[in-house]
């Protein structure tokens, strides 16, 4: 979070920090600043211009200190998430490596049929050839903070690190259902709807 408030985006400024090795799910906490503003999902109906796509587009462009083709988090450690499991993964030495590692749990008996399976795990090994960018690992409604359409706070970077450029995408519709306002949100920005016909429910 450090790193995205020197670059000038909005985040708060960190206190302090915790560490509960006896906490599985919250290992770490941080006490920071307030931020004032609505989180996005109490304000995106009346919102009539939206900045989160050039501040993607404004991270997308930050250059690995760890090597371009590895996936890992800011400190080139594990990649933090929820679709991990533990939460943790990696750091993996190429892109690939990470793909195989999300494909790996893939079964035919969470689709319809073995076509569906199949049709869906060649559209994901599709993905393999994207481009690798920084990502904020971790995009949701509840994330974003804002009053009169200006973003104030972009919170939550616990998950950032050099992943593949669909990670953001995938990552920000998990568990969200198409007729839930966030799902046409997402498929809106247009930095990262360009995916949408590639996704695929690997984990």
């Amino acid at each position: 979070m450090e790193v995205a408030r020197r670059a000038g985006l909005p985040v708060p400024r960190v206190i302090c920090y915790a560490e509960h090795p006896d906490s599985p799910h919250a290992p770490v906490s941080t006490l920071m600043t307030r931020i004032p503003g609505d989180e996005l999902g109490v304000v995106y109906k009346t919102l009539s211009d939206f900045q989160l796509k050039g501040y993607l587009e404004a991270v997308r462009r930050w250059k690995s200190p760890w090597g371009k083709n590895r996936v890992y988090s800011v400190l080139g450690t594990a990649i933090r998430s929820v679709r991990m499991p533990n939460h943790l993964a990696g750091p993996f030495e190429s892109e690939q490596v990470f793909n195989e590692y999300l494909l790996r749990p893939a079964w035919s008996g969470g689709f319809p049929s073995e076509t569906e399976y199949h049709n869906g795990l060649d559209r994901a090994k599709k993905m393999e050839s994207m481009s690798h960018r920084f990502t904020h690992g971790d995009i949701k409604h509840h994330n974003l903070l804002m009053p009169n359409g200006k973003i104030t706070g972009f919170l939550d970077w616990v998950s950032a690190g050099w992943c593949p450029e669909y990670w953001d995408f995938t990552t920000a519709l998990l568990f969200a259902r198409e007729d839930f306002w966030w799902y046409k949100f997402v498929l809106g920005l247009g930095v990262i709807s360009m995916w949408q016909n590639w996704t695929v429910n690997v984990h």
